[in-house]
C-alpha cells in the first residue's frame, strides 16, 4: 500500500461511526471538534468493520455497513 500523507507523530485522528450522517454531525458538534480545529480527512462513506486481535478477527456491528467519518487535527 502506498501512503499519501506521512503522518506526524503529533497528528490526532478521531473516527466517528454511526448509522446516519446526522448522527455523525451531531457527535462532531457534541465533541466540539470544529472548535478544536479538527477537519475531515477523506470522503465519508459506508464501511464494514473488522477488529483484528491476537486470536483472530471479529466482524463489528454484526457485519452491517456503517457510515464512518475520520477527522484529524494536524500539529507541528
Amino acid at each position: 500500500m502506498s501512503q499519501m500523507h506521512q503522518s506526524n507523530e503529533c497528528d490526532e485522528f478521531i473516527t466517528i461511526i454511526g448509522a446516519s450522517m446526522a448522527e455523525i454531525n451531531a457527535e462532531f458538534r457534541a465533541q466540539g471538534l470544529a472548535d478544536r480545529e479538527f477537519s475531515i480527512v477523506h470522503k465519508i462513506g459506508r464501511h464494514r468493520f473488522t477488529r483484528v486481535n491476537g486470536g483472530g478477527a471479529e466482524h463489528m456491528f454484526e457485519g452491517q455497513p456503517m457510515i464512518a467519518a475520520t477527522f484529524a487535527r494536524m500539529r507541528g
